[in-house]
C-alpha cells in the first residue's frame, strides 16, 4: 500500500551505490519476515571506520531524500517514537527519520563495526548489503543471545503504584466536580506512566494484560467515571499478575484501596 517494495529496492540499489556502506540490514517486522502494508522500515547502515560514518551523517537529509526523490519526506534526528522494550540498550545518537509522504515511514541507524556488538534484537534480520560477511556473523552472533525477560524490581513497582494513585485520584476527584476538561491531561499521563511498564511485563494473552487496553474518557463525566472504575479493577488486576508473574513481595494498601473501591460503588448508579 504504502510503496514498501519500491522503496526496498531503490534503497538497496543506493546502498550498494556507496562504497563507505560496508553492510545494510533491516530489522523488525521485515527482519522476521512479518511486514505487513503498514509496516515501517528499521534500516542499519553499517560502516567500517567512525569517519566514514561521521561523513555519511553528515549528508543524511540527502541520502534519504535520494532514495525516493519524486516523493516529498520529511526527515529528522530523533530518538525511537513509543517504549522500547524492557531491558533494551539505550538510543544510540545516530538515529534519523524519515517520514515519506507516500505513507512510508523508515529509521535508519547510523553505526560502525565497532559500535554495534551482536544483540538479541537483531537476531532477526534482512540484510541488503554485506561487503565482506560482517552482516552474516553479525547475525549469527545475535542469533546466539537470548531475549533478557521483560522485569520490574519491587522498588519499581511501589513507585509505579503510587504514581498511579495520585494520578487516579486527581482524575478521579475532578470528574467529580463535573469537570471533563482540567483531567483529560492528567487521566493521559495516568495512562503514559502507569500502563506501559505492566503491558511490557505481562504477554498480550493475558487477561489481565487486555484488561488494561480499555481507554475511555469523554464530555459525559459520569460515564467516564465508569470507566475509572473498570479502570481501577483492571489496574489491580494487573498490578496482582505481575507481582505473582516476578515474584515480587508487593504489599497493597488494602484499607486504603477497599475505601476507594467502596466510594466508587456508593457513587456510581
Amino acid at each position: 500500500m504504502f510503496e514498501q517494495d519500491r522503496m526496498l529496492m531503490r534503497l538497496q540499489q543506493r546502498v550498494n551505490s556507496e562504497r563507505p556502506i560496508l553492510a545494510c540490514f533491516l530489522s523488525g517486522s521485515y527482519g522476521r519476515r512479518q511486514a505487513d502494508a503498514y509496516a515501517d522500515l528499521d534500516v542499519t547502515l553499517v560502516f567500517a571506520q567512525e569517519t566514514e560514518r561521521e561523513a555519511a551523517w553528515r549528508q543524511r537529509h540527502d541520502f534519504v531524500q535520494s532514495i525516493m526523490p519524486y516523493v516529498a519526506v520529511k526527515s529528522f534526528d530523533a530518538a525511537p517514537i513509543g517504549a522500547a522494550p524492557v531491558g533494551a540498550p539505550q538510543a544510540q545518537p545516530y538515529l534519523h527519520i524519515a517520514l515519506f509522504a507516500n505513507g512510508s515511514k523508515v529509521d535508519f541507524r547510523y553505526e560502525t563495526s565497532a559500535s554495534l556488538p551482536p544483540n538479541p534484537w537483531d537476531r532477526d534480520i534482512r540484510i541488503l548489503k554485506d561487503s565482506d560477511g560482517w552482516a552474516a556473523q553479525f547475525q549469527q552472533a545475535s542469533q546466539r543471545l537470548a531475549l533478557p525477560r521483560p522485569h520490574l524490581t519491587l522498588a519499581e513497582l511501589q513507585a509505579l503504584d503510587n504514581r498511579f494513585w495520585v494520578l487516579y485520584w486527581e482524575v478521579l476527584r475532578l470528574l467529580l466536580r463535573g469537570d471533563h476538561e482540567r483531567p483529560f491531561p492528567i487521566y493521559l499521563e495516568l495512562l503514559h506512566l502507569t500502563l506501559p511498564p505492566l503491558l511490557a511485563v505481562l504477554p498480550v494473552e493475558d487477561m489481565a494484560h487486555q484488561g488494561l487496553l480499555r481507554a475511555s474518557f469523554g464530555r459525559d463525566t459520569k460515564a467516564t467515571v465508569r470507566h475509572m472504575s473498570e479502570l481501577l479493577q483492571a489496574y489491580l488486576a494487573a498490578r496482582t499478575a505481575v507481582s505473582r508473574r516476578l515474584q515480587l513481595n508487593f504489599l497493597p494498601d488494602t484499607p486504603f484501596e477497599n475505601n476507594i473501591q467502596s466510594l466508587l460503588k456508593r457513587i456510581l448508579p
